[in-house]
């Protein structure tokens, strides 16, 4: 799922596009497999009893099963496939949701700090958290689980250096 294209600004080219480590998917899909292998065996040794009500056993069981799938394993990989964390040569965006959207932009002219934390986990699979702090109302972005988060935090970094270039160019030749 990329990010589209229609969100961004004329010229504006995509440096950076990626989504939640994929460590954020791995729960989701054990669940699932977990609860799969449980909702068979419990129909499996439903089938095996005899009474009126037998049908009725195993269709509270799939319904069950399923209820809880959705609930632990497809709405967290929704969630997940449907965060995208996006660094332009312009902004910051940070866009999470399919049916309800929840977006934050923040132009690169306007970065204050980029800090990140990291504990020993993390730092072995190589992501940690990154707080983008802006110099507008809406504070800061936090992006949870950010892949290369060192290396992103330095992009970030360079790009807002060559968009604060840019700009005193650009104002420089206005004079």
């Amino acid at each position: 799922m990329g990010y589209p294209d229609d969100q961004l600004a004329r010229g504006e080219v995509v440096k950076l596009h990626t989504r939640p480590h994929w460590k954020e998917a791995v729960g989701p899909v054990l669940w699932f497999v977990v609860f799969l292998l449980i909702g068979a065996i419990a129909i499996y040794y439903s089938t095996k009893i005899d009474g009126d009500w037998k049908m009725w056993l195993i269709l509270g069981e799939v319904v069950v099963f399923v209820a809880i799938i959705v609930w632990l394993s497809v709405l967290p990989w929704i969630r997940w496939q449907s965060t995208h964390y996006v660094i332009t040569d312009q902004r910051v965006m940070w866009r999470e949701g399919l049916v309800t959207r929840e977006s934050r932009h923040i132009p690169l002219a306007r970065v204050n700090t980029v800090s990140y934390t990291q504990n020993v986990w993390e730092r072995i699979f190589g992501f940690g958290d990154m707080n983008i702090d802006s110099a507008s109302d809406d504070g800061e972005i936090e992006l949870v689980d950010v892949p290369k988060v060192d290396k992103t935090k330095a992009l970030l970094y360079q790009l807002a250096e060559d968009d604060r270039t840019r700009r005193a160019t650009q104002a420089g030749d206005g004079i």
